[in-house]
């Protein structure tokens, strides 16, 4: 009899830390001073998202451009069609 009790219990101990653990894992992070920061898509130089022009291509890729990026793009540019 004391066995099946413990077995139970040792079973209901088990099945609370599953459901709690996965609870903690699922629970998202917040890095507030990672999320504020992105590379640019041509130089890879690291800058804050509020520095940067955001592109969406398809549905789902986000491509970011610094202004001197932009700057040499729209240089290029220019001298290929003028």
């Amino acid at each position: 009899m004391a066995v099946t009790v413990l077995a139970i219990v040792f079973l209901l101990g088990m099945l609370a830390t599953i459901v709690f653990g996965f609870k903690y894992i699922m629970r998202p992070g917040s890095a507030p001073a990672e999320s504020a920061v992105e590379k640019c898509s041509l130089c890879r130089k690291t800058f804050n998202k509020t520095d940067l022009i955001l592109r969406q291509v398809g549905d789902y890729k986000l491509v970011y451009f610094c202004a001197s990026c932009i700057e040499s793009l729209n240089a290029e540019a220019k001298a290929k069609y003028n």
